[in-house]
């Protein structure tokens, strides 16, 4: 069977609704619910060292070790995060500007890690387009995009 000819109609509802659903995916989803998961989830992330260490509140931490630190990196996205409406869709962005005591923001390290940690990547899962639509947040974003457009169909 072929399509031969087809019109799109009510092309603004579709858009609209398009951009409403990336809105709702990265405020709700990503923001409130995938953050929490990539910085509190101590089984994601490996920890080399055997040993147990402290942070600096005094808490005691284990292995495998999370990357919540003493929260200020994941607030740091979390407080950020801005969403625009653009000529061309919509963005989404967060910027991880957390300091240690020396007055350095240090997401990247902890992301890309150091000589003496490994990397715990946290940012992957939504900025790495050949394998987005096969993790969470993709799934989650392509539901919330049929959720979207099925209300158009009402």
């Amino acid at each position: 069977m072929a399509v031969v000819g087809a019109t799109i109609t009510n092309l603004h509802a579709i858009e609209k609704a398009l951009v409403d659903a990336f809105e709702e995916w990265a405020e709700n989803y990503v923001n409130d619910i995938h953050w929490e998961r990539q910085f509190d989830d101590m089984t994601r992330w490996g920890w080399d060292g055997d040993e147990e260490t402290q942070r600096k509140n005094g808490e005691p931490v284990g292995s495998p070790r999370d990357i919540y630190d003493l929260g200020k990196l994941y607030r740091s996205g979390v407080e950020s995060f801005n969403f625009s409406r653009t000529n061309d869709g919509a963005e989404a962005d967060w910027h991880w500007d957390a300091k240690n005591s020396s007055n350095v923001e240090y997401a990247w390290y902890v992301h890309e890690g150091t000589k003496y940690m490994q990397g715990r990547p946290f940012t992957d899962d939504i900025s790495l387009p050949p394998s987005f639509f096969l993790r969470g947040p993709g799934k989650a974003l392509l539901q919330q995009v049929q959720s979207s457009l099925n209300q158009i169909r009402r």
